[in-house]
Order: structure tokens, then sequence, then C-alpha cells
């Protein structure tokens, strides 16, 4: 890509940024209306309020984890569109999962409850790193952070992905089998960026020279 190309892909993508977070705190902010209203009591509602709003925000996570190595391994015009709206999704995706978090910290907080030692290091920690990755998407920052800003965001993605994973897991072998669905979706994304990292790899000198020598 020349300059010229990724400068207008920055454009593009930093225009886009106010249409998707405003969109994904609407759409989040009616899944948390429609998962309050279907509670019978004030835990319950403040429960499926935060279920539904995860529900929302992880297909966006999983967008956010995989269209580069779905442009890489099978480009289109959907996947490029996405590709050069990336930071917009990224940001889509954050604004989703903090309404996510509102309405979490909502239900412990009228069902009396405090998170474990685990669950606020993994999953508190999550959040810190959401809102770093959030705060540093921009071109001043990674001007700023320089090399650190792709560890930052590489890391980043990575624990939200585990969070995640892990949490449907739990759900998934714990005798809710509804979550099996959003688990296998969180391991296919996965595979698909293994996938994809290892398209990238330039072959073996050996590799190749053995393929020559049989083709």
């Amino acid at each position: 890509m020349t300059a010229t190309a990724r400068r207008k892909a920055v454009l593009r993508s930093s225009a886009s940024i106010p249409a998707f977070c405003s969109a994904a705190a609407i759409g989040a902010t009616l899944v948390a209306l429609v998962g309050y209203s279907m509670g019978a009591a004030p835990q319950e509602r403040w429960l499926l309020a935060a279920r539904y709003t995860a529900r929302l925000s992880f297909p966006i996570f999983v967008l956010v984890f995989v269209v580069s190595s779905w442009n890489r391994l099978a480009p289109s015009r959907v996947s490029r569109f996405l590709v050069q709206r990336r930071r917009a999704l990224g940001l889509a995706f954050a604004t989703a999962h903090t309404i996510h978090l509102a309405a979490l910290v909502t239900r412990n907080v009228v069902a009396g409850e405090r998170p474990g030692a685990v669950t606020l290091l993994a999953g508190g920690g999550a959040y810190l790193v959401m809102f770093a990755m959030a705060l540093s998407s921009n071109d001043a920052a990674v001007r700023l952070l320089g090399r650190n800003w792709l560890r930052l965001h590489k890391v980043g993605i990575y624990w939200l992905w585990f969070v995640f994973t892990v949490s449907y897991a739990k759900r998934t072998f714990g005798a809710l089998p509804e979550f099996a669905p959003l688990f296998g979706l969180a391991v296919a994304a996965l595979a698909l960026r293994i996938a994809a990292s290892r398209a990238r790899r330039p072959p073996r000198v050996g590799a190749t020279s053995l393929a020559s020598a049989e083709g």
C-alpha cells in the first residue's frame, strides 16, 4: 500500500468512527433495555441486560479480531471495507462493551456481590486494556508509542479473546449449552488467525527445494 493509499484508508476509518460508535451505543442500549424488560426481579433484569449486551459486543469483537486474517486469506469487497474501518470497529466494540460493563456492575451492586480476585484480575484487567487500546486508537498515539503501540494492541486483543473464550467455555461445559455457539465462534476465530499467520510465513528453503525437485 502506498503512502497516499494508506492516508486515504486512515481518513475513511476516522470518518466512520462517529457512525460506528453511535450505532454500537444505540444497539447496546436497546438490547440492554430488552434484557431488563424480560427479568422478573431487579437482579435478574440487570443480569439479562448484561448478558444481552455481551452477546452484542462479542460479534463486533470477533470482527475486529479476524478481519485482517479474513482479508489476507479470502479478500473481498466486504473484507477490504472492514479492514479499512478496523479502528472504527474497535471503538464500536469498546462502546458496546462499556455499556455491558455498566449493566454488569449494576447487577453486582443490586445483588450485593463482589467479584472474586481472579475475576477482578482477568476481567478487570481486560477492561483496563480495552480502554487503553481505545484511548490509543489514533495516529498521535501510534507515533508516540512506536513499537509499544503494537505490543499493547496485540496483547490486548488476545487478552480480550481469552476472557471471552474462558467465560463461554465455563458456561458451555457447565450445563448451559446455549453458550456453545459463542464458544465455538471464539475458537474458530483463533483458528482463522493462526491459518492466516501461517499463510503469511515464507516457505523454508528446504521445503521449497523439495517441492521444486518433485515438480
